[in-house]
């Protein structure tokens, strides 16, 4: 797998693509970002957490009304916080991005988080109408496999991610530690790379290929759901790491029993469905280690 190919595999007749989960590269951006061993440089301009928390002093000693939410704990992250997706993309927003430019007195010509913020945007339309309702055209579904969009991520994202990478390379009187703190690291830009091909890859295999695909949501990749149910999965397990398989199975209908005597309509509809397809992959291992 590199950055300019994405992973696709087949099980069966099932046409699998290989992308990250971006809440993750959004916190891992993030924590680049706030890292106070990175000196994040691009084009020559520097990109530092000193300059949210610039912004964030200025905003509090005006009171300015600016409409920004960033609040303490934006700015000096806990091993908790770190993990908090909406923490995340508030400060990699547009509206913190363009106060950052005025306040920098646009010596940057674009700041990053504004580019990162288009590029999530991009892979998380939830709604046919959230890009008319946000007035945001990123964030608006995908119609067709020749999408605006797409081109975007593959013609200005990813060339931003490689004249980032090139202008630190060619830094002079750095060895290559120095230079590597320069830039996001190097797990992180791989799996931006990996993650717009394969995004790319995977609506173009639905528009061009599926019969009566007309519409594709972003956020479906989202794999939060998933994730929250195993979590539970692991909460209910306590200390036993390895559960056997009929463990799994009393632990997921326990989960039932709580969703239904604290009802929240999304999240038992949720677990229901996830439950589902838990068990019902796990049956195939079964069969497949028993026959």
């Amino acid at each position: 797998m590199t950055s300019e190919r994405p992973l696709v595999f087949h099980i069966t007749t099932v046409r699998n693509i290989a992308l990250s989960n971006p809440p993750h590269l959004k916190k891992s951006v993030r924590n680049c970002w706030s890292n106070p061993k990175r000196r994040l440089l691009c084009n020559g301009m520097p990109i530092s957490w000193d300059h949210l928390k610039e912004l964030y002093t200025k905003n509090r000693a005006q009171a300015d009304d600016t409409g920004l939410a960033l609040k303490f704990e934006h700015i000096h992250l806990t091993s908790y916080s770190k993990m908090r997706v909406d923490l995340a993309a508030q400060v990699l927003s547009n509206s913190v991005a363009k106060e950052l430019l005025c306040l920098l007195a646009k010596r940057h010509r674009i700041y990053f988080a504004e580019i990162f913020d288009r590029f999530f945007d991009c892979l998380n339309s939830s709604s046919l109408s959230a890009g008319k309702r946000s007035r945001n055209p990123f964030r608006s579904p995908y119609r067709s496999g020749t999408d605006w969009k797409l081109k975007w991520l593959t013609d200005v994202f990813l060339p931003y991610l490689d004249e980032w990478e090139n202008c630190v390379y060619e830094r002079e009187g750095f060895d290559k530690s120095q230079r590597s703190m320069m830039l996001l690291s190097k797990e992180t830009r791989q799996s931006l790379k990996v993650t717009v091909m394969s995004f790319v890859e995977l609506v173009q295999y639905l528009s061009f290929t599926i019969p009566g695909v007309t519409v594709f949501l972003g956020n479906r990749i989202c794999q939060d759901p998933l994730e929250n149910f195993f979590g539970q999965q692991r909460q209910r397990g306590r200390a036993n790491g390895n559960p056997s398989s009929s463990e799994f199975i009393h632990n997921t209908q326990a989960l039932r029993i709580v969703s239904n005597t604290f009802p929240s309509m999304s999240s038992q509809i949720q677990i229901l469905k996830l439950s589902h397809i838990a068990v019902s992959f796990l049956a195939v291992q079964l069969s497949n280690f028993l026959f």
